[in-house]
């Protein structure tokens, strides 16, 4: 996203609650992996973003997911304690880590930039992946696209291209 975000919809409780689907993907577990958000805004919005990384594992990119999406919606919505921010996600790792019913014995580098985030307005739902959940289904697709593009790019530096990759970072008012 660039430039200012658009005000936050302010008319009734149902105008203020944000739905956050997250998904992280790897190939190879560790391996290149990357995260993806889709945020549907009560407005109507959608924005997406992606983003990759060469040596990772999938439950790191979970949690990276989670992170990501929250900190673009702190980015429209600020501390506002009118709003809930719904957080779908297929991951049972990041659910139950990010809310206490799990030990945290991996990824312990994330957590102090993700526990902030999840306020008394964050709930978590599990949904079930590869389901025909649209929005799961959809951010599955861009952490797969992410990934893909990132081995895409590191194939062509072994052969002489630049290999570099940077994070899908735009919005997407269309949801395409």
């Amino acid at each position: 996203m660039t430039g200012t975000p658009p005000p936050a919809p302010t008319t009734g409780t149902a105008g203020r609650t944000v739905i956050a689907y997250t998904d992280g993907a790897c190939s190879g577990n560790p391996g290149p992996g990357a995260w993806a958000y889709r945020l549907e805004w009560p407005d109507g919005r959608v924005d997406e973003a992606a983003g990759a990384e060469a040596a990772t594992t999938n439950n790191r990119e979970e949690l990276k997911a989670v992170r990501e999406a929250l900190l673009a919606v702190r980015r429209r919505i600020g501390s506002d304690p009118a709003w809930i921010v719904v957080v779908r996600t297929d991951s049972l790792g990041a659910v139950n880590w990010l809310t206490g019913g799990w030990k945290r014995k991996a990824n312990l580098d994330l957590f102090p930039g993700i526990d902030p985030l999840v306020d008394r307005r964050v709930r978590f739902e599990h949904v079930r992946g590869h389901a025909g959940h649209p929005g799961n289904e959809r951010v599955d697709t861009l952490a797969v696209e992410a990934t893909r593009r990132l081995m895409e790019a590191v194939a062509a530096g072994a052969a002489g291209g630049d290999g570099g990759s940077a994070p899908d970072r735009g919005g997407s008012p269309s949801g395409a």
